[in-house]
Parts: structure tokens; C-alpha cells; sequence
């Protein structure tokens, strides 16, 4: 996923009703003064409505190209907009939802979220810097202003309610504390009292991953931080990892990263320490 490049950046503070179609991804920060608004996708379909009297509050909104907006705003009208060419986020016509791509794994995520009224000044300070550092035109300062673009959009990400119980949740918890891999997804499955195939499919649909592979990247990043932040032995390291020997050790790193442990040990462990890796 590369930055968002921008491509104007600033504040609206002035009454108006119009209707507008997006050239370009944006993201909105509208504080104050919405009467009303309707947003329409490419294909015309209605996607998001405020209606007048409906009083939205505060809220974050991200537009993709081809959207259609129409709206009115009051005299006390704040209203941030930066947009970009943003070739992370993509628009599905057929779920008619948002999606950030991370390396092919396209996650859903909402188009418009209210915020709560102790973020809106952190967040006009966000969007007023990312304007002043934009503007500067000197590069260093457009680099910041596109890196804390993409800090805007990861709390589309944040923008998740899991209740405590739910099982899918918990089957992802238990997951990152087996840190020994002790357990078979059967065994997680089988104490939370579900079907495998059914937590799968479940988890899947909720992470965009599947649990296998979730527990893959889980262990490939702890064999990592072992090789960079200690001086275990390789075969400390996989024993740490739940696994019986270093050959198993080096046929997964083999298949992941093309490299023997002993290769990516060197490679992430500081030198000049105490300490054997065979």
C-alpha cells in the first residue's frame, strides 16, 4: 500500500448547497453546519443519507471517485476535506462498501463514522497540519503531510464494536495467547464448543484471513522478534515456537522468506553480543 498522494487539502467555512462528484479519494472531517446530505455511488445507488433535523454531530467521511454528493451546509459551517489519489482504498459495487487493499487482502470498512465530541480537537489539529505541511510545497513537509494522511485512515480501521463474548473474537485471543502453539485450531474450536469449518468460514469473513494463516503470520513475527531482540539458540528459538526441531524451523522460513535461519538470524540479530545461534 503506498501513501496517499494529495492533491488539495483545506478547510470550508462558508454556507453553501451543491452537489459535487469526486474526482478523487478524499477524506472529510465535517465538525459543524450539516443540514443534510446524500451520497450516491458511481452506478447511481443511493449509499449514505442524513436527512435534515437528524443532527449527525461530528464525523469522518471517506468518498472514492465517481461518488456523487449533494448537501447543505449552515453559516457555522467547519468543514475539512483532503483529497488524494489513494491507491490503497478501493469502492465494491456489489457490496457497495469501502476497502482498504494490505497486500491483497481487501478489508471492509465503514464510509462515514460519528466521532465523539474528545476527538474532534486532536483531530482538527491533524487535518489543519496536514493542510499547513501540504501547502508548504517543501518536500519533507508533503512526505509528513501524506504519512499523516494515512494515520487518518487507519481510524476507519479502529472503527470496530466486538462485544466481549463473541466467539469469533475470543477464538482470535486464544489464538495469539497459545504463544507455544500448543493447541490445534480442533482444540480452540473444540473449548469454545463450535464447529471448525463454521469458525473458519467466520473468521474469515470478519479478518479476511484465515485462522491457519492468521496462526502462520502469528508465529513467522514472534520467530522474528526471537532472532532480533534475543540471543536464543535456533533451536531455543524453535522450541519457543511449539516447534520439536530446527528442521522444521528451517522449512518454514524456507517457504516463507526463501532463507535458512541461521541466514535470517544474521540478517535481524545485532552483532557484537554474546551468544551462539546454532
Amino acid at each position: 500500500m503506498n501513501l496517499p498522494k494529495i492533491v488539495t487539502s483545506g478547510v470550508y467555512k462558508f454556507a453553501q448547497r451543491a452537489a459535487y462528484t469526486n474526482h478523487y479519494d478524499s477524506i472529510s472531517l465535517s465538525i459543524s453546519g450539516l443540514i443534510w446530505s446524500r451520497a450516491y455511488d458511481p452506478a447511481g445507488n443511493l449509499i449514505n443519507e442524513i436527512k435534515e433535523g437528524d443532527h449527525p454531530g461530528p464525523h469522518l467521511r471517506i468518498c472514492t471517485p465517481g461518488t456523487r454528493s449533494e448537501f447543505e451546509y449552515g453559516k457555522n459551517r467547519e468543514n475539512w476535506v483532503i483529497q488524494t489519489h489513494f491507491d490503497g482504498l478501493e469502492y465494491d459495487p456489489e457490496s457497495r462498501t469501502c476497502l482498504l487493499n494490505y497486500d491483497g487482502i481487501r478489508i471492509p470498512i465503514p464510509r462515514c463514522i460519528k466521532l465523539a465530541e474528545t476527538e474532534v480537537i486532536a483531530l482538527r489539529n491533524r487535518f489543519r497540519t496536514v493542510t499547513e505541511y501540504f501547502n508548504s510545497a517543501l518536500p519533507q513537509n508533503v512526505l509528513a503531510a501524506e504519512i499523516m494522511t494515512l494515520n487518518l485512515f487507519r481510524r476507519f480501521l479502529e472503527n470496530t464494536d466486538i462485544a466481549g463474548d463473541d466467539p469469533v473474537e475470543q477464538f482470535r485471543k486464544n489464538l495469539d495467547q497459545d504463544e507455544t502453539w500448543s493447541k490445534t485450531l480442533e482444540d480452540h474450536c473444540r473449548e469454545l464448543g463450535v464447529c471448525r469449518d463454521s469458525m473458519r468460514h467466520a473468521f474469515f469473513q470478519r479478518y479476511k484471513i484465515a485462522p491457519g494463516d492468521y496462526r502462520i503470520r502469528r508465529r513467522l513475527q514472534k520467530i522474528l522478534h526471537l532472532f532480533a531482540h534475543t540471543q536464543l539458540t535456533l533451536k531455543e528459538v524453535a522450541f519457543a515456537v511449539g516447534m520439536k526441531n530446527v528442521t522444521h524451523l528451517n522449512s518454514l522460513l524456507k517457504a516463507h522468506y526463501g532463507k535458512t535461519p541461521s541466514q535470517l538470524c544474521r540478517e535481524y540479530r545485532f552483532t557484537g553480543l554474546s551468544g551462539h545461534t546454532d
